[in-house]
């Protein structure tokens, strides 16, 4: 049961050995690498940006949240959570890379909102009581993290943060398409929502 949860784990893992790896070897000089929009030297860092984090502070804001809804993908499928959680990096990573103001872009928030968006707008696309459901715990839950959707501190990536949920609502859209795309008329095809 809880190898089911391994994945998420291990990414959140990765995130805290990213970060006391960057303090203790490089003094916070990796934090360099994340996403600077529109620069193309800075395209590598749509992949790393979700794994570093400016400050403990930052990592540990995001630790609990990048658990939680990791946590519920993974409980739905470990193969569901992967793809999610590539596509999410990807496309949260690329649009934020278009559409941000010229800053560094680091931190996984843009996947916990992908998250979000995913697991939140899958009643939207898929109306089943359980995803009804699910839908309404992780917005009763975590909700109040639209909230960082609102350009209040440049600090805050508020543009990485929409850009993730953005990525999380297409991707329930797409699972949503493709788990009922008739193969033969007869049967549908069962998408990423099914993938052990």
């Amino acid at each position: 049961m809880l190898k089911r949860f391994t994945p998420v784990v291990a990414l959140t893992a990765v995130c805290w050995l990213v970060f006391a790896a960057n303090s203790v070897l490089w003094h916070g000089q990796l934090v360099e690498y994340g996403i600077i929009p529109r620069r193309i030297a800075s395209l590598p860092g749509i992949l790393w940006a979700p794994f570093l984090h400016a400050s403990f502070k930052h990592l540990a804001a995001n630790t609990l949240p990048l658990l939680v809804l990791g946590g519920i993908l993974c409980q739905r499928s470990r193969g569901e959570f992967v793809l999610v959680t590539l596509a999410g990096i990807l496309a949260g990573g690329s649009l934020t890379w278009l559409l941000a103001r010229s800053a560094c872009h680091v931190g996984a928030s843009g996947l916990i909102f992908c998250y979000f968006g995913y697991l939140t707008s899958l009643a939207v696309f898929n109306r089943t009581f359980g995803t009804i459901c699910l839908s309404v715990a992780c917005l009763v839950g975590y909700g109040g993290i639209l909230k960082g959707l609102m350009p209040t501190a440049t600090a805050i990536s508020w543009e990485g943060h929409f850009a993730g949920l953005i990525a999380g609502v297409t991707l329930a859209w797409f699972a949503a398409k493709v788990k009922n795309t008739p193969l033969d008329g007869s049967r549908t095809l069962r998408g990423i929502t099914d993938l052990r």
